[in-house]
């Protein structure tokens, strides 16, 4: 809806200026609700791309599934200006993890792995984090996370790679990530 089309025509009576206004409101509203739902339910573009999902207890969650990529990881935690408990894993056989090496060493305070191998994650990063977890679904690694991290802290679902045989697609692992977090 455009400014425009709230204003009032001047010839028309107080009753149906106010009748236009509840009207034109409650299509804003409307629109609102359907957006928030889109992006919740997955219906939007942007969905699973460093969507701010909640805070809980100060600490904040970000679902960035969709980065199936270092490239875009680092994009991500780029832009975020604060500590980082960064949930990663999956098939990174073609990963280049050192890339993320600055980032991961100034903002990352925890790793929480969710891949079926992960250790190509783990030897990467071992020497500039100092608490790595591998966690056996997207429940645990969730709650090792938010456990982790402490107010003022970001939680980033960001794999940094593509999807192995946990997760059918990055989809199915962002809505399992919001999920978990609505469990805790």
């Amino acid at each position: 809806m455009k400014f425009e089309d709230l204003i009032i025509n001047r010839e028309e009576t107080v009753d149906e200026q106010s009748a236009i206004l509840r009207s034109k409101l409650v299509e804003i509203r409307t629109a609102n609700r359907k957006d928030i739902l889109n992006r919740w339910f997955d219906t939007d573009d942007e969905t699973h791309r460093m969507e701010r999902v909640t805070t809980f207890r100060g600490v904040h969650f970000i679902n960035d599934s969709k980065a199936c990529s270092v490239n875009a990881t680092y994009y991500c935690m780029e832009t975020i200006k604060s500590d980082i408990i960064w949930i990663a894993g999956g098939n990174d056989e073609n990963a280049k993890y050192i890339e993320l090496a600055g980032h991961v060493s100034q903002k990352v305070k925890a790793l929480v792995c969710i891949g079926k191998d992960n250790q190509k994650l783990i030897t990467s990063f071992r020497p500039c984090i100092e608490r790595i977890y591998e966690c056996q679904d997207m429940e645990d690694a969730v709650r090792r996370a938010f456990y982790s991290a402490e107010p003022g802290n970001f939680v980033l679902l960001s794999a940094g790679c593509d999807c192995d045989e946990l997760y059918p697609d990055y989809k199915t692992r962002g809505n399992l990530f919001k999920r978990a977090i609505a469990q805790l």
